[in-house]
């Protein structure tokens, strides 16, 4: 392949959907495309998966061999993966210069949190991967819910260490200024840090304060990718950052045409 990235993200963020929205992007700019659902446990994903990890693991049968619930059968689903990555290889094998896109779990701690995680991300990928962290637009329009997403994009940073993308999706649901507004804070530690304080007063000033220099002195943080799958705004930003990073951005020229 010629790249791959993993969408992952919290419940609720529409990971999904912006998989099956890039595939669609993809296909009309006439780049080469595949997107993976790595979800045994969905029912439903609005796209066509073009390798779909059900068709190797089955969440019934899981439960039915290893006598669990819905919720421990999705663990050990999600370990089950990495035992079947050969299968899962050999699938891939056919999308070699392909860009493919891998539709994690909806859980995020299902993905994110499982000790063989990294090394399921390399295997699949054959060490070509980035990773998007896809947050929620709404929540995003209070300074703790922002602050609340950008500490778990830094837990998921620090499982995988790789290149990762910040998304904010669902941007069609919020008005300009709100996402003008996200973006000062993002960009500005001293206005996030004032509009947090406001929001909080006082309660758990200092930890609130530590935590947002924390994100600031990390250097995880580089620029924010407002997307909506509806509209597919933002959708070629998240093109060119792939094309830029696994092709040195050999294609980025075709951004700005206008057919």
């Amino acid at each position: 392949m010629i790249g791959s990235l993993f969408v992952t993200g919290p419940a609720g963020t529409g990971k999904s959907t912006l998989c099956g929205a890039l595939k669609e992007w993809f296909i009309k700019q006439e780049y080469d495309v595949a997107v993976v659902n790595l979800d045994p446990g969905s029912e439903f994903v609005p796209y066509e998966p073009d390798v779909d990890v059900r068709e190797i693991i089955s969440l019934p049968d899981v439960m039915s061999e290893f006598n669990l619930g819905p919720n421990g059968a999705q663990i050990v689903a999600s370990d089950l993966m990495l035992e079947n990555v050969d299968k899962m290889q050999e699938y891939l094998s056919e999308f070699n210069d392909y860009y493919v896109i891998f539709d994690t779990p909806g859980q995020i701690e299902l993905f994110a949190f499982r000790q063989g995680s990294p090394m399921l991300v390399d295997k699949l990928s054959g060490g070509r991967a980035m990773l998007a962290f896809v947050t929620d637009a709404v929540l995003s329009t209070s300074p703790s819910g922002l602050v609340s997403q950008m500490m778990l994009y830094g837990s998921v940073f620090s499982r995988f260490y790789k290149p990762m993308l910040y998304i904010v999706n669902k941007t069609d649901l919020i008005g300009e200024d709100d996402l003008d507004e996200i973006k000062t804070w993002f960009n500005d530690s001293e206005e996030l840090r004032n509009a947090l304080f406001e929001e909080r007063q006082e309660m758990l000033k200092d930890y609130l304060s530590g935590v947002i220099t924390a994100l600031q002195d990390s250097g995880m943080f580089s620029e924010i990718i407002p997307v909506s799958s509806r509209d597919f705004t933002g959708l070629e930003d998240i093109y060119s950052k792939m094309s830029l990073f696994f092709e040195g951005g050999a294609d980025t020229d075709t951004l700005y045409r206008d057919d």
